[in-house]
């Protein structure tokens, strides 16, 4: 049996249960781990977006008590990370959510030995944004796979996996994260108790025709509402691209305005003509506002208008209609931003 002695760790990546690992790592007895990521720059939005939730972590704040010593880097795929490595006599690697895609130079270094915690049951849900993916199409649950990393995306041979199931009724993105965060911390763990174990760490390979591919998200680009969509898919969308991100968004005389909250009004039975489709039809105690979505009525409760968050009658008005043009709706579909595209504020972006 081995010791954790025996293994320097490098970690590539950062995120909330990053912070467990390097925890769990100094609680058994490892030596401090070597952590290379992004520059700080990287990480705005996901500050911005997930510290009211408790999500973000603070990894500088255990490197100032000894528990890891962090370099920054645009690339990890360079000669200066591997002189790091070396310099430090990194033995194993562990990816936690790296922004960049870990290559076969960093692979070869250490020989095979160098892992990845994604968050889905793999095959199944390769990529990213998966909680907003997840609840588009209709998935109540969170998968996370611990894996041998590889030249492939998430392709590599299964450690560890678990499920956990979502059982609030209109889940949001925060709901997954949170059930994501304690889910992984117990994979973590739980390899952890195998590495001392057993050697070489055992792994069963995917099947690979098995597995679906969905790419990062973007809400402020991808975002946008077709009121046309059948109105289940209208709700499901608003809510996917909801709390903790900025919110699915559509105009109002020209102004974005994004749809934080949203129910179906279940207490309308009428179908309406697709004309109608957007259309502001009712001012509900002067909070919310009734729409007509995909043929139905919908409540539009919170929105956001610039960084003002508010009860949606506080803004919206009748005999106006919500717009998302095609044009912008086609492009929607087809873009997928880089991680560096996300961190350029909205109003510097160039369109």
């Amino acid at each position: 049996m081995k010791q954790p002695k025996d293994f320097q760790f490098a970690i590539f990546g950062r995120i909330v249960y990053t912070d467990h690992l390097i925890k769990e790592l100094h609680a058994r007895g490892f030596p401090p781990p070597v952590a290379i990521v992004s520059p700080d720059e990287e990480y705005m939005r996901d500050k911005k977006l997930l510290t009211p939730y408790g999500l973000c972590g603070d990894m500088e704040s255990l490197a100032s008590r000894g528990l890891v010593r962090i370099y920054k880097m645009e690339n990890v795929n360079c000669d200066e990370a591997i002189e790091i490595l070396s310099g430090h006599k990194c033995n194993i690697g562990f990816s936690t959510s790296c922004r960049n895609i870990i290559k076969k130079m960093i692979i070869d270094y250490f020989k095979g030995q160098i892992f990845n915690i994604h968050d889905s049951y793999l095959p199944d849900e390769r990529g990213g944004a998966l909680n907003t993916w997840r609840i588009l199409n209709g998935i109540n649950t969170v998968g996370d796979t611990v894996h041998y990393l590889d030249e492939g995306i998430d392709s590599g041979d299964v450690i560890l996996q678990g499920r956990v199931a979502i059982k609030k009724d209109h889940p949001k993105p925060v709901d997954y994260l949170i059930a994501e965060v304690d889910n992984c911390k117990k994979l973590l763990s739980g390899f952890l108790d195998i590495l001392l174990k057993e050697d070489p760490v055992p792994a069963r390979p995917q099947d690979h025709n098995k597995s679906f591919y969905y790419p990062r998200l973007y809400t402020e680009q991808n975002g946008i509402i077709n009121w046309d969509w059948d109105i289940n898919s209208v709700e499901r969308f608003i809510r996917a691209f909801s709390v903790p991100y900025p919110g699915a968004y559509t105009y109002y005389n020209g102004q974005k305005v994004h749809i934080l909250d949203s129910y179906i009004d279940t207490s309308v039975s009428q179908e309406f003509h697709p004309f109608c489709n957007g259309k502001i039809v009712t001012i509900l105690d002067d909070r919310y506002v009734r729409v007509i979505a995909g043929g139905r009525a919908l409540i539009l409760k919170e929105i956001r208008v610039g960084e003002k968050v508010m009860d949606s009658a506080l803004y919206l008005s009748v005999k106006y209609t919500l717009t998302s043009s095609g044009k912008d709706i086609e492009q929607a579909k087809r873009y997928v931003p880089t991680t560096r595209e996300m961190n350029v504020p909205e109003m510097s972006r160039s369109r």
